[in-house]
């Protein structure tokens, strides 16, 4: 028996996103409420045994695991051609295999809900399971996945002059890919997300029209007592993944136009080698690669602002709860569901995408600012948004388990 069973295609130790290590906070949040909750997710092929759902524990939580007969498990990738990636995408689509898999799973535990994440990976034909066994199905919304083929909804080879671009009118493949995910998933009970502007998408895309969408944002685990000191230097730090899509390039032109600040950027990602490159020939730009959680500390504590330049409809980026939760303002690019999380003048400031001056024009207007007024807004904000706050959310307000 379960009380509650959690739905995402990956799960730690195997990492892809933020989902995973989201789940995994929540299921540890459940259980600390006193709710029996287990967890549903894939693992990479080893032997015929691995294609039926095994439990095993991850810190202290049970998780059913099984590989969704593919051509290759996630963590893997998807194929190495074009041809591969879209037989896998098919398979992945309808896998009956998958669904079934996860069924069993579900007869066996009975639960009272179940919440599905990211089910690209373990296919998206497992909420059709969830709901022929009328259990109340909550899906939560990290990306636009079920909309677009590489979850972000930006151009590319098919933009204007080969600049990427926010995907407003899909081609007829996306349109097709859209519609087979709107109708393998079915119709939840409720769908949720951490921004507003998700969920509109989605509807725009004639998803999840007349279902129960409710914005619920994410939460972070510790807020500090007191804002930081206002450091001397003039820094200011990017978290994240190297992207192209995170508008890292707007972020190497504001170091040109600032040479008297210090630009920090933290992370690895596919990205890495053109920041690697980019701090090469900018005094004023370190790359640190992958730091500790001590030097990210560290470096939050000398920064006077976290810059999110994003490029794509980010949906609510956890580095700006995390940046919050110990005082550090946000600069961010007004797209997507970050403007949702900065008020302007309060706890950060905001700038058109891929503008460099707007970037640099924003961090002029934080060192003007009274910046100690801007650390209280934005640990105020944090000490409104935590894990505690979200996991109480689910319960009385998505899953109706209160009493």
């Amino acid at each position: 028996m379960a009380d509650i069973c959690l739905v995402n295609a990956l799960f730690p130790p195997d990492m892809h996103g933020g989902a995973e290590n989201h789940v995994l906070r929540t299921a540890h949040g459940l259980q600390d409420r006193g709710y029996d909750v287990a967890v549903i997710t894939s693992k990479p092929y080893d032997c015929l045994a691995s294609l039926r759902p095994t439990q095993e524990s991850y810190e202290g939580i049970p998780v059913w695991r099984f590989y969704p007969a593919n051509l290759s498990h996630l963590s893997d990738s998807t194929g190495d051609s074009i041809v591969e990636k879209v037989l896998w995408r098919g398979i992945d689509l309808v896998n009956v295999h998958a669904s079934t898999a996860v069924g069993r799973v579900l007869d066996r535990l009975d639960p009272t809900v179940v919440h599905t994440h990211n089910l690209f990976g373990i296919s998206t034909l497992v909420g059709r399971a969830v709901q022929r066994r009328d259990i109340r199905h909550v899906h939560t919304l990290h990306d636009y996945g079920l909309l677009c083929p590489k979850s972000n909804l930006l151009r590319d080879l098919t933009a204007p002059n080969g600049e990427r671009v926010v995907c407003e009118d899909p081609p007829v493949p996306c349109r097709a890919y859209a519609r087979q995910r709107r109708a393998t998933l079915g119709t939840p009970d409720v769908v949720t997300a951490p921004s507003q502007h998700v969920i509109d998408v989605h509807h725009d895309h004639g998803f999840f029209r007349g279902v129960d969408a409710r914005r619920v944002r994410l939460g972070v685990d510790d807020v500090a007592d007191d804002p930081p000191t206002i450091p001397d230097d003039r820094a200011v730090l990017y978290v994240g993944q190297h992207l192209e899509a995170k508008g890292l390039e707007t972020f190497f032109a504001a170091a040109d136009r600032l040479p008297d600040v210090t630009f920090h950027a933290c992370g690895t990602g596919p990205y890495a080698d053109r920041t690697e490159e980019a701090a090469a020939d900018r005094d004023n730009l370190q790359y640190h690669g992958f730091v500790s959680e001590a030097k990210l500390d560290d470096l939050r504590a000398t920064a006077a602002a976290a810059i999110v330049p994003s490029i794509w409809m980010e949906n609510s980026p956890m580095t700006i709860y995390e940046s919050y939760a110990v005082g550090l303002p946000v600069i961010g690019s007004d797209i997507g569901g970050i403007p949702e999380l900065i008020d302007p003048g309060e706890t950060g400031f905001l700038f058109e995408p891929k503008d460099a001056d707007g970037l640099a024009e924003a961090i002029r207007r934080l060192f003007d600012a009274d910046r100690a007024a801007l650390g209280r807004g934005a640990l105020q904000w944090a000490r409104a948004h935590t894990m505690c706050a979200h996991v109480d959310r689910l319960v009385g307000d998505v899953y109706g388990l209160s009493s």
